[in-house]
């Protein structure tokens, strides 16, 4: 029996389509693939949920990354805390 069918494919595969589809990578075909296989299987419509409620609290978070002179004035705070403790 192959693991793909056309619309009902392997929980591997569907998890891999439901992450794509996060971020806007997967085609139509994949994603009616994944609608169709998330009828019939309730652990990957478990996953898809947790993944999407996952994806809007990120969203929701507003996070933004450090610049790397805040990330460097950071090494050298711990550095000099450390330095402090050594001696």
């Amino acid at each position: 029996m192959p693991k793909t069918k056309f619309f009902i494919f392997d929980c591997s595969k569907a998890e891999n389509c439901c992450d794509k589809s996060q971020y806007n990578e997967s085609s139509i075909r994949e994603k009616m693939c994944m609608l169709m296989h998330l009828i019939f299987c309730k652990p990957c419509r478990n996953y898809t949920s947790k993944n999407s409620k996952l994806t809007r609290l990120i969203k929701k978070s507003n996070l933004r990354t450090c610049s790397e002179e805040e990330k460097k004035a950071w090494q050298n705070k711990i550095e000099k805390e450390m330095a402090k403790k050594e001696s």
